[in-house]
């Protein structure tokens, strides 16, 4: 995906996201560092584009305890992961990455009931209770490796906090 139509997407027109910044990295790629127009303390976001400004990476930083866990989820926090996740991922596995999108926009805490429009098979139910357990900060690590990227959610300790860190990166050369 291109960057200029990122910047059309729900994720900057909703959450009003700005860039704060610009750093070149190796081989032609710009980091390019944005912010949302509120709660700013709590969340941050990245990506990485290459010299086309075609979109290499992305990544969202949340701070756990904005976010919530187990008992307590913050919906703006959830919404942001599902649109960051929704805008991010790359148009051809957008189908195949819908559980996840789907999985983050259905939490709300201890008494969550997710409902499937297909049946699921054994791996899907193992794979979306550990996006779930990661995403509520019981376990450590959830990815996903599709047709034209890849997606990481993980736990992490970043600038001395606890967060949930969103990647998604481009298995494109």
């Amino acid at each position: 995906m291109e960057y200029y139509k990122l910047k059309e997407s729900e994720l900057f027109s909703f959450f009003h996201f700005t860039e704060t910044g610009r750093r070149p990295q190796s081989r032609g790629i710009t980091e390019i560092c944005l912010k949302p127009g509120g709660f700013q303390e709590f969340i941050d976001i990245s990506m990485k584009v290459d010299k086309e400004e075609g979109v290499r990476e992305g990544v969202l930083l949340l701070d756990r305890d904005w976010i919530g866990g187990p008992m307590t989820v913050n919906p703006f926090g959830k919404d942001l992961a599902k649109s960051f996740v929704e805008a991010v991922i790359h148009p051809q596995d957008k189908e195949k990455a819908c559980s996840i999108i789907s999985t983050i926009w259905n939490l709300s805490g201890s008494r969550d009931e997710t409902t499937y429009l297909h049946e699921k098979t054994d791996r899907t139910e193992e794979q979306i209770a550990n996006l779930l357990n990661v995403y509520l900060g019981s376990e450590k690590c959830y990815s996903l490796e599709l047709e034209k990227c890849r997606i990481i959610i993980e736990n992490v300790e970043d600038v001395g906090r606890a967060r949930l860190r969103i990647i998604i990166s481009s298995l494109e050369s």
